[in-house]
């Protein structure tokens, strides 16, 4: 049995996705925000849409130097009900996120959460508190 090129590829492609999709749910496991309370028509998606904006206001057009190697993704029309930010590598926009913001509607309120190592790392602090900050509403930077 011969394998062609194109097969090998698929098999490595589709194992990377796995792994990468084993450690995001293990990454997200891990670290959640408190649910933030919303107006009864804010939806998940509309949150998201709202703290990426305020992302791109705040830490990208302000050439925040922590932001200096990443690029901002967006995932907001999401079937899973969870749309999401994701903070990528400006050099590998397809690469591993370094930080993934998402939310999803569970009752009258969202859940919302961050997660990734730039969340761990000594900047943590400062971008999950702006996080929880523009997700509550507030648009200073």
């Amino acid at each position: 049995m011969s394998c062609s090129p194109g097969h090998s590829h698929r098999h490595r492609t589709r194992w990377f996705t796995v792994s990468a999709l084993v450690c995001l749910t293990a990454l997200t496991a891990c670290q959640s925000a408190p649910p933030v309370k919303l107006q009864k028509s804010e939806s998940a998606q509309s949150l998201m849409l709202r703290v990426g904006k305020q992302v791109q206001a705040c830490w990208f057009k302000t050439k925040d130097p922590a932001f200096r190697r990443y690029r901002m993704a967006d995932e907001l029309n999401s079937y899973t009900g969870k749309p999401r930010l994701l903070i990528v590598p400006r050099s590998n926009p397809g690469g591993l996120p370094k930080l993934v913001a998402e939310a999803q509607r569970r009752g009258g309120r969202v859940q919302f959460s961050a997660y990734g190592p730039l969340i761990d790392g000594k900047d943590g602090p400062r971008f999950n508190s702006d996080l929880k900050k523009w997700a509550s509403g507030r648009t200073t930077c």
